[in-house]
């Protein structure tokens, strides 16, 4: 029987070193954490849309979740929102009450809406883990 080969066998080759870090020019490889869909999140909650109450500059609006993870959101607005500015938002996912300040990040016209990304300033830990173990959730139903 021929005894099979590993790759501890393989000699090293001398002088040979990586000259590059692997770094992901994909923004979904630069987030911390993966973005749940909206279409995920309505099949975990069993509802069509997940509304969000956004507070800037002393105005309230609405928006709905476009897709979400513990360190931020996207949303539709029918109104842009200036890059930076500081905002707060507050939705329901089931039973749970998400509320956080956050900052807008990135901003782009779609087909009659705004879609703006946000960065949670100081989501509650509960909050952020609770998101988190959506995912899992969600990997594990099958929902993604």
């Amino acid at each position: 029987m021929e005894k099979k080969k590993n790759w501890d066998a393989i000699p090293s080759l001398d002088g040979l070193q990586m000259d590059w870090e692997y770094k992901s020019e994909s923004s979904r490889d630069q987030r911390s954490s993966v973005r749940m869909k909206k279409e995920a999140l309505a099949k975990l909650f069993a509802m069509q849309e997940v509304p969000i109450k956004v507070f800037a500059e002393g105005q309230t609006s609405m928006a709905r979740l476009l897709d979400l993870c513990a360190g931020g959101l996207s949303m539709g607005t029918p109104v842009p929102l200036a890059i930076d500015l500081p905002i707060q938002v507050g939705f329901y996912l089931g039973q749970m009450k998400i509320l956080s300040r956050a900052q807008v990040r990135h901003v782009r016209q779609a087909e009659g809406f705004y879609i703006i990304g946000i960065k949670f300033i100081d989501l509650d830990t509960a909050a952020a883990e609770f998101i988190r173990e959506l995912y899992a959730s969600g990997v594990l139903r099958h929902a993604l």
